[in-house]
């Protein structure tokens, strides 16, 4: 199912570029809900002014990303710890388009997410060269507050880890895109996770995202109405908690247990 609900094919259209224009949101509070399909189409039923992301046509767009990480999985380990700084590093391919980008997200004071990104090759969406690594070590700096965990390495400043990223697992999965004046909405479905052999599967319901500047915006009250609550997770941190069983996650066990399924090992 590449679309979660018939009903986003009746939403009036926005363009990339109106989109960029009115809701870029680099700098952002994220809100990740899991929500039924039924529940969710419900939901939007009652609510007035989205908009759908259009580009030719389509509205329900692949995506696959791929995720890196250092030997001992500092970013992953950062998240575990719930520190106040931390980061994730991919690359993004947008596989209707070809076009791929790299990002480096940071979790910041009070919540907030801001994403960095520059243009990247296509055509090896896994590999980083000494000018991708250069970038990355230039966001991700020596912040003690964001140093990996590890009484080996405490005082080894995150740069250190840096220049030893590698892939660890890639994703791909669907997404439309909502726009509700200046707040974003992503919807993903059909997510799938891989990593050598293994491969993950899941959520059966539809991983909701809504990204705004400052405060919930429209749909996480309603959300909040329909007795939907959100739920602090990202794909990258369950998909590897479930393709590298060795590494800590307490903070997603439930969530890992009701949502996702191991495909095949």
């Amino acid at each position: 199912m590449s679309a979660p609900d018939a009903r986003f094919a009746r939403l009036p259209a926005i363009s990339l570029d109106e989109l960029n224009a009115s809701a870029r949101l680099m700098t952002r509070v994220d809100r990740k809900y899991f929500v039924p399909r039924a529940v969710l189409a419900q939901v939007l039923a009652g609510e007035d002014g989205y908009r759908a992301l259009e580009i030719d046509g389509v509205r329900a767009f692949r995506y696959r990303t791929v995720y890196f990480d250092s030997p001992r999985f500092a970013f992953y380990r950062q998240h575990v710890q719930g520190r106040r700084h931390r980061y994730k590093v991919r690359t993004r391919t947008y596989c209707d388009s070809g076009d791929c980008l790299l990002e480096v997200k940071a979790k910041g004071y009070r919540g907030q997410t801001v994403k960095q990104r520059i243009a990247h090759d296509p055509r090896h969406p896994a590999a980083l060269d000494a000018e991708a690594r250069a970038y990355i070590a230039g966001i991700v700096g020596t912040d003690a507050a964001a140093r990996p965990v590890g009484a080996d390495s405490a005082q080894r400043p995150l740069r250190a880890e840096a220049a030893q990223l590698r892939p660890v697992l890639e994703t791909v999965y669907h997404r439309t895109t909502l726009v509700h004046d200046e707040s974003r909405v992503t919807l993903d479905v059909d997510l799938e996770a891989v990593a050598g052999s293994a491969r993950v599967q899941g959520p059966g319901d539809v991983l909701v995202e809504t990204k705004s500047a400052g405060g919930a915006g429209p749909l996480d009250r309603a959300l909040l109405r329909a007795g939907v609550r959100p739920h602090t997770v990202s794909k990258y941190c369950c998909a590897a908690a479930l393709l590298y069983p060795h590494l800590p996650h307490n903070p997603w066990t439930r969530t890992l247990r009701r949502y996702f399924t191991v495909a095949c090992q």
